[in-house]
């Protein structure tokens, strides 16, 4: 009888690490145009332009995001450098005009 609270104690130290959320990731439209992807972690800022010569892309601090379309480009930078974080940048690019969809399922 005594091996069973030993048995139950290495169950206990061998518990399954819990889940990690998945990232949240959003894609931002200009009418029927993908024109943004948008990750909540922090990451790079990827351009339809090539990278500079050095190959040095910019990193943001509270998301991440890859363009898509060249002409929107400059007014989702102006919205993004006036965001304190996520949510606030989808609520400004959503009252600029643009759509936002969050991908897979919601938690």
């Amino acid at each position: 009888m005594r091996r069973l609270p030993l048995l139950l104690a290495a169950f206990a130290c061998h518990a399954p690490e819990p889940a990690v959320p998945p990232i949240a990731t959003y894609e931002v439209y200009a009418g029927a145009d993908l024109v943004l992807t948008v990750r909540a972690e922090p990451g790079p800022l990827t351009s339809t332009a090539p990278p500079p010569p050095d190959g040095h892309v910019p990193s943001h601090p509270f998301l991440s995001a890859g363009a898509h379309d060249a002409a929107s480009e400059s007014q989702l930078r102006a919205i993004l450098d006036q965001s304190t974080d996520v949510e606030d940048f989808l609520a400004r690019l959503t009252a600029a005009g643009f759509r936002v969809e969050r991908l897979g399922a919601m938690p």
